[in-house]
């Protein structure tokens, strides 16, 4: 798995990813996200439309568990991630992760569609 941060989006931070999503390439990316120092002033839309996903139901569980560590500075943080993903087997494994998510300080959405999720980012 490859990515990359674009941190030139005035609302959000879009991380690139392509390749087989692995768990520790996905918790590398994570963490390299959550380091950046405009991290809790902007969302994140995370395009994985050209990536596979190769995770099992214990490797989203480990992900949540990575993200549960995180406690935000700000009381108020941008806590929007939308996740761009090919097609719906691929939004299917993404919606499990959010289940798994709910009780983290984030609010996470699946889309098929770009555009949409860039709508939900900027939205008040």
């Amino acid at each position: 798995m490859e990515y990359k941060l674009d941190t030139s989006h005035e609302k959000y931070i879009e991380v690139t990813v392509s390749g087989v999503i692995k768990k520790l390439s996905i918790i590398a990316a994570i963490s390299e996200l959550m380091q950046h120092p405009e991290y809790s002033d902007k969302h994140t839309l995370w395009d994985m439309s050209e990536a596979l996903v190769g995770l099992g139901i214990g490797d989203l569980k480990e992900i949540a568990q990575v993200l549960r560590q995180f406690k935000p500075q700000k009381k108020n943080f941008a806590n929007k991630s939308a996740i761009v993903v090919p097609n719906q087997t691929h939004k299917a494994i993404v919606d499990i992760f959010i289940t798994m998510a709910t009780h983290l300080p984030f609010k996470y959405r699946a889309f098929n569609d770009k555009e949409k999720a860039k709508f939900f980012l900027c939205a008040q």
